[in-house]
């Protein structure tokens, strides 16, 4: 019975667990998420992609593109560009892989922003193996062997994997949490490209354009920030915004919610998902923003 897997814990949570030191070029973390309810309804901010292996429950998500969309079993979401409200049947348990860029580039090997806010059945993208770890998901007794399976078929993933430029990851990654609103200009700058060059492999890589990036992690940026202290949002803001009302269309759109309710009334997942911060030093800062 899955409750075994997170038994002691509490009807709701979410575990963030390091992946292993030879696939962390790849994957930002693994999660586990569990929520021992007949029905689950929540927000989740804009974020990396996704792999989410549904070992129970099922539902639907709401994209901010507007499309509702059935949850597969094994759920491939692409970058989300804004936030994602979710609807699902409980009780529920899902393990999820998110992928670094570099590990969307390398695995996928698919332009990112024909998959940006999207869902597609991961099986139709990665095969057969995919049905085969999900279903030895099911007889996991301990959060450990959930990891080892994760860890195999992303092994196996790997072995195939096309090549990536990893210095333009780097570069794009770094210019992403390097400053509280990124300049497109200095990224140009820094890749001694053209801008559309540029623009080109953001979206090939990363599902959007530098200039909606630096938007997107300038929001998870501040979400972080607000996140961690209990320091009015009103004072942090700084100059990265033209002011307080621009400031808040920006964090509502990339977390759904507006600052004051994130700060005072966080939903489930919001509060839960603070506690990655707890690895900082161990994943890497693109995941700790995102």
């Amino acid at each position: 019975m899955w409750s075994k897997l997170v038994e002691g814990a509490g009807p709701i949570g979410l575990r963030y667990i390091e992946p292993a030191a030879d696939l962390r070029g790849h994957i930002s973390s693994y999660y586990l998420f569990w929520a021992d309810f007949p029905q689950v309804s929540d927000i989740m901010r804009a974020d990396l992609p996704q792999i989410r292996f549904m070992i129970s429950g099922g539902g639907q998500y709401s994209l901010t593109t507007g499309n509702e969309i059935v949850t597969p079993r094994i759920a491939l979401i692409g970058p989300t560009m804004g936030a994602t409200r979710f609807a699902v049947t409980g009780p529920l348990l899902v393990f999820g892989i998110a992928l670094l860029p570099a590990g969307w580039a390398a695995l996928v090997r698919d332009d990112a922003s024909r998959h940006a806010d999207s869902v597609i059945d991961a099986s139709a993208v990665f095969g057969a193996l995919m049905e085969d770890a999900l279903s030895a998901m099911y007889g996991a007794v301990s959060p450990e062997i959930l990891v080892s399976i994760a860890d195999s078929v992303m092994r196996a993933l790997v072995l195939r994997a096309s090549e990536v430029p990893l210095w333009f990851t780097r570069l794009t990654d770094r210019w992403l949490v390097g400053a509280a609103s990124p300049d497109v200009d200095t990224l140009v700058a820094s890749a001694g490209m053209s801008s559309r060059q540029v623009e080109r492999l953001a979206r090939r890589i990363y599902g959007a354009p530098p200039k909606l990036l630096a938007r997107k992690y300038r929001a998870l940026r501040m979400a972080s920030l607000l996140g961690q202290g209990h320091q009015p949002w009103q004072e942090v803001v700084g100059d990265a915004f033209y002011d307080q009302s621009h400031f808040i269309r920006e964090f509502k759109h990339f977390t759904g919610q507006t600052p004051r309710h994130f700060q005072r009334d966080p939903t489930p997942v919001t509060r839960l998902s603070i506690g990655r911060r707890a690895l900082a030093g161990k994943l890497p800062e693109l995941a700790l923003v995102s």
